[in-house]
């Protein structure tokens, strides 16, 4: 087989497995899990039941196949750009919450449910203790915002006695709840705003409101107190 050969064969197997990983996605966050069967997916993707099995041994694999995309494709890359490319705390978590959102609520919140749905499904097999497989998926991705607020402590635009998990389930909590119901209200129209005040209260709370919030500020600063040493000084000249 040519060079040639090999590489359509490749794409034509990926281009299969995108095809059920697709259909899975829409099913499983429409119809539900346990309502979707392998067969239903099957038809969805134009393949035999057959082929669904040699690429995903079980609907528990199918769904892990399709939050691995997820988390690797669409919630990873762009966290790690922001970081790569923002370097303002504040706006790093801003860019990083927009991203959250709109990942989360495209095609009406389809991946939001999906979520939902595979925590649900995994509650009821392995239990709440046990939900090794979304873990690592996630632990990866929320560490660019954990980066985000130590490099941001460290930085002094955060306040020092910050802990970063609680603040974690506060950000993302409080994003997921907010995205839910400004979608059932409104739609994805006005999100970016919503977001916004939805960070605006967080952001009072998290960095040091006695911290100049400028260079220049901070030069004044500097050189307020220099010169508040050189009165006391010129005192002490005096009185001596």
């Amino acid at each position: 087989m040519t060079d040639n050969a090999r590489r359509r064969s490749r794409e034509r197997l990926e281009e299969r497995e995108r095809g059920i990983l697709d259909a899975a996605t829409k099913l499983f966050a429409t119809a539900g899990f346990h309502a979707t069967s392998t067969r239903k997916i099957a038809a969805a993707a134009g393949v035999s039941e057959g082929t669904v099995f040699h690429y995903f041994g079980s609907k528990n694999e199918l769904m892990l196949g399709i939050l691995d995309r997820f988390y690797n494709e669409v919630l990873n890359p762009r966290a790690a750009e922001i970081l790569d490319t923002v370097m303002d705390t504040r706006s790093r978590l801003r860019e990083f919450a927009l991203h959250h959102v709109a990942a989360l609520s495209a095609d009406s919140a389809l991946m939001l449910r999906l979520l939902q749905v595979y925590v649900g499904v995994e509650l009821e097999v392995v239990g709440q203790d046990q939900l090794s497989s979304l873990r690592p998926l996630n632990r990866r991705y929320v560490g660019h915002l954990d980066r985000a607020v130590r490099e941001g402590i460290e930085r002094g635009d955060l306040r020092s006695n910050l802990q970063v998990r609680p603040l974690r389930d506060l950000f993302f909590g409080t994003l997921e709840y907010g995205m839910r119901t400004h979608l059932y209200h409104h739609g994805n129209e006005g999100m970016a705003d919503y977001v916004d005040a939805l960070l605006a209260p967080i952001w009072e709370g998290l960095h040091d409101n006695d911290r100049p919030n400028s260079d220049a500020e901070l030069l004044t600063e500097r050189l307020e107190k220099v010169s508040l040493r050189l009165e006391r000084s010129v005192d002490t000249l005096e009185g001596n």
